[in-house]
C-alpha cells in the first residue's frame, strides 16, 4: 500500500505519542490490570440478561441514563444533575480535557501516575507539567501547589496508580483553593482506600471526582464510569460526550449491581485483608520489597529486577505489570491483589524466583 502523508493529516502531538499498550503473555493467573479477581455470580448475570431480553434492541438507549444517574446520586449524597456517566471514567477525563484545554494551556499532574492524563493533555495540544513524586512516592506539596496554580486542568489520582498511595486530603483542599482551573480527583480505587474527597464538593465548584465500575464493581468488560461535580460544569462535560454514549447492556448491568453493593463491599474487604497480608509476607523474603498500598495493587521489587521478575513469574503462568518505564519505578513491577489462592501462588513463585 502507498505511504500516507500522516504528518499533513494528523496532529504532531499524536504522531509523537506511543500507543497505549499492555504487555501480555499466556497465563493462568492474571494480576496485571487491577481488575476484580471475582466475576459476578450466575444469579446476578441472569438478572441482567433477563432485563436485557425484555428490552427493545432496535431502539436507541436513553440519551442520558437518567435512572442510573439517580441511583448514583443517592448512593453518594449528591444531586442527579451533578453526575455525568461515561464509557469508563476515562471518557469523563477525555471530555474534561476536550472542553477545557486549548493549545498552549497547561495540564498539571504528578509523575508517576496514570499514563492517560499525559496522553489527553498532549492530544489537546496542551503543555503537561508534572510534579515528580519523591523516591517514597510522596507528593512534593510546594511544587504541586505552584504548578497547579498555572494549570487550566489538574488531574490527581488518589489512591495513585501505579504507586498505591493516597494524596493527602488537606493538600487536595489547598490545590482546589489555589488552582487556576478545574481539579480532577480520580478515585478509581476509593473502594479499597475507603477515603474520598466527596465532602469537598460543596465548598469547591472546580472539583471533579471520577469513579469507575471496572475495579471493585467487577465490571471492566462493560466499560462504565462516572464523574461528580458542580451542576453547571456537569452540563458542559455532558456536551463533550457523544450522544447516546451509554449502551443499554452497560446501563442495565450497573443498575443491577448498585442493588448489590454488599457484594462489592464484601469483596473489597477481602482484597484489603489479602493485600496487607501478602505485602507483609513478601517483605519477609530476603531482598524483596513490597510497597505499602491503599489500593488493590502494590509495587514490588526483587533482586532480579523488573524484567526478570516479570519473565520469571510469566514462566510460572502468573502475569503482573512491568512498570519500570515509569519515572521513579525502575526495576519495579505492579501486582494486582487476587483471590487468596492466587496470592498464595504469587508468594510461592516470588520465593522460588529469588
Amino acid at each position: 500500500m502507498p505511504d500516507l502523508p500522516l504528518d499533513q493529516w494528523v496532529k504532531p502531538e499524536v504522531l509523537a505519542q506511543s500507543a497505549y499498550r499492555v504487555r501480555t503473555v499466556d497465563h493462568r493467573i492474571k494480576l496485571n490490570q487491577n481488575e476484580s479477581p471475582w466475576d459476578w455470580s450466575e444469579a446476578l448475570k441472569q438478572e441482567v440478561l433477563s432485563r436485557l431480553a425484555e428490552a427493545d434492541w432496535n431502539r436507541y438507549p436513553d440519551l442520558v441514563p437518567t435512572q442510573l444517574k439517580q441511583k448514583l446520586a443517592r448512593a453518594h449524597g449528591v444531586s442527579p444533575n451533578q453526575v455525568v456517566v461515561g464509557k469508563g471514567s476515562n471518557e469523563i477525563l477525555q471530555s474534561l480535557a476536550h472542553i477545557t484545554l486549548r493549545p498552549g494551556d497547561t495540564l498539571c499532574t504528578v509523575t508517576p501516575t496514570f499514563a492517560i492524563y499525559r496522553l489527553l493533555g498532549e492530544q489537546s495540544s496542551a503543555r503537561v507539567d508534572e510534579s515528580v513524586l519523591s523516591t517514597a512516592f510522596q507528593v512534593n506539596a510546594t511544587d504541586l501547589l505552584s504548578k497547579s496554580e498555572a494549570a487550566r486542568l489538574t488531574m490527581l489520582c488518589s489512591p495513585n496508580s501505579p504507586t498505591g498511595n493516597l494524596v493527602d486530603g488537606d493538600l487536595i483542599a489547598r490545590v482546589l483553593t489555589g488552582a487556576g482551573g478545574v481539579v480532577v480527583v480520580d478515585e478509581a480505587y476509593a473502594d479499597f482506600s475507603q477515603v474520598t474527597s466527596l465532602p469537598l464538593l460543596k465548598q469547591h465548584p472546580n472539583l471533579v471526582i471520577t469513579r469507575t465500575f471496572s475495579k471493585a464493581f467487577a465490571l471492566a468488560g462493560f466499560r462504565l464510569g462516572y464523574g461528580m461535580m458542580h451542576p453547571d460544569l456537569a452540563r458542559e462535560v455532558q456536551k463533550g460526550l457523544l450522544p447516546f454514549n451509554i449502551d443499554l447492556p452497560s446501563a442495565m448491568a450497573a443498575d443491577v449491581l448498585l442493588d448489590h453493593v454488599d457484594w462489592v463491599e464484601e469483596h473489597a474487604r477481602t482484597i484489603i485483608k489479602e493485600r496487607d497480608s501478602l505485602i507483609d509476607r513478601l517483605n519477609e523474603l530476603p531482598g524483596v520489597k513490597a510497597w505499602p498500598s491503599r489500593s488493590n495493587f502494590f509495587l514490588l521489587s526483587t533482586p532480579l529486577g523488573a524484567s526478570e521478575t516479570f519473565a520469571g513469574l510469566a514462566r510460572g503462568g502468573i502475569l503482573v505489570r512491568d512498570v519500570s518505564a515509569y519515572q521513579r519505578c525502575a526495576e519495579l513491577v505492579r501486582v494486582t491483589v487476587g483471590r487468596p489462592e492466587e496470592n498464595e501462588a504469587l508468594f510461592k513463585a516470588v520465593k522460588q524466583l529469588i
